[in-house]
């Protein structure tokens, strides 16, 4: 990848985290359902677990379970997830254009609809967690994805224009946060969304693995 121009017309670059900068899903469903099978007696295919993400595992417990149940789910969620993630591996490309992307100067952030504990988990296994100045999730916010708050509260906290920045992300909903943020989107193929549903959400750029984003950011930014 050659040298991001001097000239860019982009101050921050922000990522969704699961199927966007980290192949974590396997995981995630296997903690899920290393949870869930004694509590609902199945197995939970990806399929299943996709549609939930969004809001936070907090959440998203405390609607499945009663209070105090989702509470305790959780907190074996968290537990579980700091010993289980040693096969989290960022996809190919990802870890060297975050380092050129930090070398030039652009502010990297991650916006997950997990919570902010999970999502710093979670970067921390693929080895990335040293790139990002801020990583928050749907914890952080009121109104989670396809809601713009969470890419608008990073905005905020780095203090750049809304326009000079651009979201990244591999579902409809990462599309529709970054739109309604005002930042420029990035859909990525090689997630939870389809080439199809990906396409009529909109984007500015479609990428279809992570040298072909290293190459848009390279002539657009």
């Amino acid at each position: 990848m050659s040298t991001i121009r001097s000239s860019r017309t982009i101050d921050a670059v922000l990522f969704d985290l699961d199927g966007t900068i980290a192949d974590t899903f396997p995981t995630v469903l296997r903690i899920f359902n290393r949870l869930m099978v004694e509590r609902t007696g199945r197995i939970w295919r990806l399929e299943e677990l996709i549609p939930y993400f969004g809001p936070p595992e907090t959440l998203m417990f405390s609607r499945m379970f009663p209070e105090d149940e989702g509470r305790a789910v959780s907190e074996a969620f968290f537990e579980m997830s700091r010993a289980d993630g040693d096969d989290i591996r960022p996809f190919d490309g990802i870890r060297e254009l975050l380092e050129e992307l930090r070398e030039s100067g652009i502010r990297l952030g991650v916006y997950s609809g997990a919570s902010t504990e999970a999502a710093r988990i979670r970067t921390s296994h693929a080895g990335l967690l040293d790139y990002f100045e801020e990583i928050i999730g749907g914890d952080m916010v009121d109104n989670h994805k396809p809601h713009p708050d969470g890419v608008s509260l990073l905005i905020e906290r780095f203090g750049v224009d809304p326009g000079r920045a651009v979201y990244i992300g591999d579902m409809v909903s990462d599309i529709a946060a970054g739109r309604g943020a005002g930042a420029r989107t990035i859909a990525v193929t090689w997630g939870a969304g389809t080439v199809e549903e990906l396409t009529d959400a909109g984007p500015n750029h479609l990428a279809k693995d992570p040298a072909a984003l290293a190459n848009i950011i390279k002539s657009n930014i």
